[in-house]
């Protein structure tokens, strides 16, 4: 990540990401919004490879979720089988794109076992909203995440917000 994009991120986010390999996704207006990080920080696992760093779709998020969101998506994947088939495969390939970036390290990959995107235990609940839409945007196909910015509907501010961070 360069450190034009580590600038505004950092701000975007109110702290240095440790562990962020590259910006995944960028709005039409240049400035990041989702970034890739790496799964191991510190020796230990870091089960969430991809954030959300946009504040307008953490505000956009943030509202469902204060709302009952998170209940009602997994009401939503409880009664449809289709969708709750392309939850697990999108957690199946993040598990893998996880695998690459560890490489050779079993003792890290063992600790992964059991665990799902952003550290979920169970598969059949949300933990975050927000993760479920930064997975969809950073590249891998999220179903949750598809229905949340469909639900959106307008997944970028107006004006460019982070404009005001585009510091040289």
């Amino acid at each position: 990540m360069n450190d034009k994009d580590l600038k505004i991120v950092s701000h975007q986010i109110r702290r240095k990401p440790k562990n962020a390999i590259e910006v995944a996704n960028y709005c039409s207006y240049g400035f990041p919004v989702v970034i890739k990080a790496f799964p191991v920080l510190d020796d230990k696992p870091f089960p969430t490879l991809y954030w959300l760093t946009c504040p307008f779709l953490i505000r956009k998020i943030s509202s469902i979720e204060s709302n009952g969101g998170i209940l009602r998506y997994e009401e939503i994947l409880r009664s449809d089988f289709e969708l709750y088939s392309e939850h697990v495969e999108s957690n199946i390939k993040a598990r893998e794109m996880i695998r690459k970036l560890v490489g050779d390290r079993a003792e890290i990959m063992r600790r992964f076992e059991g665990i799902w995107i952003g550290g979920i235990k169970d598969i059949r609940y949300l933990k975050c909203l927000h993760l479920h839409v930064a997975y969809h945007l950073g590249g891998i196909e999220n179903p949750v995440g598809r229905l949340i910015i469909s639900d959106i509907g307008k997944i970028e501010c107006a004006d460019g917000v982070c404009k005001r961070w585009n510091i040289r």
